[in-house]
């Protein structure tokens, strides 16, 4: 498992494959197991980097969601790529994912070669995004079949590490942090 420090924080990230670089960017309510399945159709011919966006997966949790949620995401590739001095990289974005990529693109035109924004409508954020999205999971905390999804999306069983209770979590948050020290 690779990490790096952005903010003072853990941001987990995975290399793959052999080939030109691409960096594979989760949406907001997922991680970069979402991609898993995809692995074995881009790692003969990529190089494939997977990144953990902080809140998700195997990073740092964040105290809260940021108004510019995007951005911030976006700012978390840039750094990864800036650690991983690849030069340029393709960034595939699916949903919250391919907004990352194209601000990322955006902001640092020199680190990117190509873009795909996959589920990407090109409105706006909505005003309500953030508290939707906090009712949806709190809601979804109660629905067996969300749960299970989320709990999956996050890389399995995180327990109250991605906001759900359940016996053996703390157990299993310490040793994930404790593997990250």
């Amino acid at each position: 498992m690779s990490y790096f420090t952005y903010e003072n924080k853990n941001i987990y990230y995975s290399i793959t494959g052999d080939g030109k670089p691409v960096v594979l960017l989760h949406g907001d309510t997922a991680s970069s197991r979402m991609f898993e399945p995809l692995l074995p159709l881009y790692e003969n011919h990529f190089t494939v980097i997977l990144i953990d966006f902080l809140g998700n997966g195997q990073s740092d949790r964040s105290e809260s969601l940021p108004a510019d949620l995007w951005y911030s995401q976006a700012r978390q590739t840039i750094a990864l790529l800036e650690h991983l001095k690849l030069g340029k990289v393709s960034l595939i974005g699916t949903s919250g994912g391919a907004w990352v990529a194209v601000n990322a693109a955006l902001e640092r035109p020199d680190l990117a070669e190509k873009v795909v924004a996959d589920s990407f409508d090109g409105r706006t954020l909505a005003e309500n995004f953030a508290e939707d999205l906090r009712k949806e999971r709190a809601v979804s905390k109660h629905d067996p079949m969300a749960r299970q999804f989320y709990e999956w999306c996050q890389g399995g069983g995180l327990g109250s590490h991605c906001g759900f209770e359940h016996p053996g979590a703390d157990r299993m948050c310490r040793r994930r942090t404790s593997a990250v020290s």
